[in-house]
């Protein structure tokens, strides 16, 4: 069998903020690493690493194809600038990323995902929302001769999906795009403890801010609390 090479590299930004490793391989199938495929879906990379060993968990299966393998790629990095070049690294084909994106997409529609797996299918629901809108926008300005700046208007995209969140009834106490800790946790219908995990984790991703006390008073808080910008 032909060993792949990816030959061309670059990062990609489809979140504003989450910077993933994107690839070419040489027959032109655009891939991302495996770290880059977690990040993108907000997952923690063991458990990617785990569904490619182990297969899709049983939570997903309903609402994936039955012919659907989990099959990495392993392939050699000639790309410039990437910094595994000379390595041989793991890849996803945008096949398996999307097939992902939709099965814990549905799976968060239909209420089935553990706890700690909501995050990443409401990252998914608003990954797909943004995709979907970004690829009939390029389509339609490229179709009018126009080059469009497809990560720009993806990031655009994705920021307006967040205000999708709210037709699911979530409120921000603290202003209109400001959420404090407890608003987040009812939502997701998770313990405190839990989101505070979550956010440790993901501290440099996810910034805490803290509340001046003109809108601490607005919000009926006598107290600092972390909290983040959607």
């Amino acid at each position: 069998m032909t060993e792949r090479k990816a030959v061309f590299y670059g990062q990609v930004e489809l979140i504003p903020g989450i910077v993933c490793d994107g690839y070419v391989l040489d027959d032109d199938t655009a891939v991302m690493s495996e770290r880059g495929t977690a990040e993108l879906l907000g997952m923690n990379h063991k458990a990617l690493q785990g569904m490619a060993t182990t297969g899709i968990p049983k939570r997903l299966k309903p609402f994936i194809d039955k012919d659907f393998i989990m099959a990495t790629t392993l392939v050699k990095v000639t790309a410039k600038g990437s910094p595994y070049e000379g390595r041989k690294i793991i890849v996803y084909n945008s096949h398996i990323i999307e097939s992902l994106m939709r099965a814990y997409t549905m799976a968060l529609g239909n209420k089935v995902l553990q706890k700690n797996q909501m995050h990443i299918g409401l990252r998914c629901v608003l990954l797909l929302s943004a995709l979907v809108r970004t690829a009939l926008e390029a389509s339609i300005k490229q179709a009018c001769g126009l080059s469009p700046k497809i990560q720009q208007t993806a990031q655009k995209n994705y920021i307006d999906a967040v205000k999708l969140i709210k037709d699911f009834g979530f409120t921000c106490t603290a202003g209109d795009d400001i959420a404090i800790k407890k608003d987040i946790s009812q939502f997701l219908n998770v313990p405190e403890s839990t989101l505070n995990s979550f956010l440790r984790k993901h501290k440099s991703d996810i910034q805490p801010i803290r509340l001046n006390s003109a809108t601490m008073i607005s919000a009926e808080r006598s107290y600092f609390v972390s909290l983040f910008r959607w």
